[in-house]
């Protein structure tokens, strides 16, 4: 997968936008070389030389404020607009020095607008249009008002009228293009919340919204080889509803279901990331503790079973519920399946030993 910027934006888009808008000033600038070499732009080598410095080092300065936000984890969208904005003023600056021939300068035009088109919105090409064929109007009318006998009013203005008809003709293509990439980002962002869904599903069990049997395996099996790596010291805590069965046979079903939940929400209350829980099955649950020392998990786990015991349910003042638990720390080149064996162990010690309390290992 690329490397993301942020939402929606990878680093290979960035770098895409930045190539075309290298390619487009260097064909930019060419194209007007050329015309100061056939005598065209009025300007000297000289003024031509420092004018086409300026205009680079404005396309630097917006590039490099592309990159710093990118370095920073902020949005490089937000300067989309700016690099395609100063590019059309780069265009118009230069077609204010031609003696003849602006179209040759002003045609790129249409090519920043063609990049726009897949990578900024409706009003975002609408503004950048304005600005093209009012700033072309606005660079005539400079032009005329400066050296009226020099200046073709007939023929320039004329250039301006196919100019702004070509802009418009792409902006009706470029709208119905921004259209249908906006279903299509609708689309896309609708068919990856089915599969994050679809993924949760998977990994997360329905009840309770803790993980699953299988992918909690998976987590406790990617844990033990970091805590054999030495990242950290991993407890691990088998916990079992005590005499579940008999409330579900008592209370009915739906109130078991109600001890699950409570019970799967107070441990997301008192456990804090990298820590986490999950269902391995009807009232067994699993936890996974990054500790600095077995102490550290003894008191969480005492809490947790603390909390239990204190927690009411309104419509059944007789309910109390109490948990038990086995919990034993990974060690040196143990598979996730003999840490669980091993936490099993005691927490069905613990059962034996009158349940409503907390074994570990001596």
């Amino acid at each position: 997968m690329p490397q993301r910027i942020s939402r929606g934006y990878d680093k290979q888009e960035f770098q895409r936008l930045s190539l075309a808008a290298l390619l487009g000033a260097g064909a930019h600038t060419l194209v007007c070389w050329l015309a100061l070499q056939w005598g065209f732009f009025a300007l000297s080598p000289e003024a031509f030389f420092l004018t086409f410095l300026a205009l680079w080092f404005g396309h630097l300065v917006v590039w490099s404020l592309a990159c710093l936000t990118l370095r920073k984890g902020g949005d490089a969208r937000r300067f989309t607009e700016p690099v395609l904005v100063w590019s059309t003023v780069a265009l118009l600056i230069s077609a204010l020095f031609l003696s003849d021939h602006r179209l040759l300068v002003m045609v790129f035009f249409l090519a920043v607008l063609q990049i726009g088109v897949f990578r900024v919105g409706r009003w975002q090409l609408v503004r950048l249009a304005l600005l093209g064929v009012g700033g072309y109007a606005l660079v005539l009318l400079e032009l005329q008002s400066r050296e009226p006998s020099a200046f073709n009013a007939l023929v320039e203005w004329q250039h301006w009228l196919l100019f702004t008809l070509a802009v418009v003709l792409m902006m009706v293509l470029a709208l119905e293009i921004v259209g249908i990439r906006r279903r299509i980002d609708g689309r896309n962002e609708a068919l990856q919340q089915m599969a994050r869904q679809i993924r949760d599903l998977a990994i997360r069990d329905e009840l309770t919204g803790l993980y699953g049997r299988r992918h909690a395996m998976e987590l406790l099996t990617k844990a033990c080889g970091q805590a054999r790596r030495g990242a950290y010291l991993l407890a691990v805590v088998f916990v079992d509803l005590d005499h579940f069965k008999t409330i579900n046979d008592q209370y009915g079903h739906l109130i078991g279901d109600r001890v699950l939940i409570r019970f799967a929400d107070l441990l997301r209350r008192h456990l804090q990331p990298p820590a986490l829980a999950a269902r391995m099955g009807g009232e067994e649950f699993l936890l996974m503790l990054p500790v600095d020392h077995r102490e550290q998990a003894r008191e969480l786990v005492e809490r947790i079973l603390v909390a239990l015991r204190k927690e009411g349910f309104e419509d059944q003042p007789g309910l109390s519920v109490t948990a038990s638990a086995g919990l034993v720390l990974a060690s040196a080149g143990e598979e996730a399946e003999q840490v669980l064996a091993r936490a099993d162990r005691l927490l069905y010690q613990a059962k034996q030993a009158g349940r409503d309390r907390l074994l570990e290992e001596a």
